[in-house]
């Protein structure tokens, strides 16, 4: 599944304990489970020390959040939040932050049908450095 959500990205297989033992201070993965067996979605959620928008410090942050296409418009993306939401109030955070790529339509409606509301707008850049010569 996270490779469905990240289709890009290279070594998702090997970098997930790493990457979640790094980067949080704590972190939690919530599954959807299909009534025939396997996962029909996740959310990977941990506490980050600042999120832009948010008001609050640490906030939870989410950091993917992914429904197979057949589960969608089903509830199960809002479960998956219900079940961040509750994490992050038993954890004492008062707010929930999370990022969506420009592009990424799906992603943004599902936020905002959720309940999420848009903070910020965010354009990154980088800048090779040139070799010295």
């Amino acid at each position: 599944m996270r490779h469905a959500l990240w289709p890009d990205e290279v070594g998702l297989d090997g970098e997930i304990a790493a990457y979640l033992a790094s980067r949080f201070i704590d972190a939690v993965t919530f599954v959807a489970e299909r009534p025939t067996g396997g996962l029909a979605g996740f959310v990977e959620v941990g506490t980050r020390s600042y999120a832009e928008g948010c008001e609050t410090q640490p906030v939870a942050y989410i950091e993917g959040w992914y429904v197979d296409p057949d589960w969608r418009r089903q509830s199960v993306g809002r479960a998956l939040l219900g079940a961040v939401e509750a994490w992050a109030r038993t954890a004492g955070h008062r707010e929930v932050g999370s990022d969506v790529e420009l592009d990424n339509t799906v992603s943004l409606a599902a936020h905002r049908a959720a309940g999420y509301e848009e903070v910020v707008r965010l354009v990154c850049f980088r800048r090779t450095v040139p070799a010295a010569g």
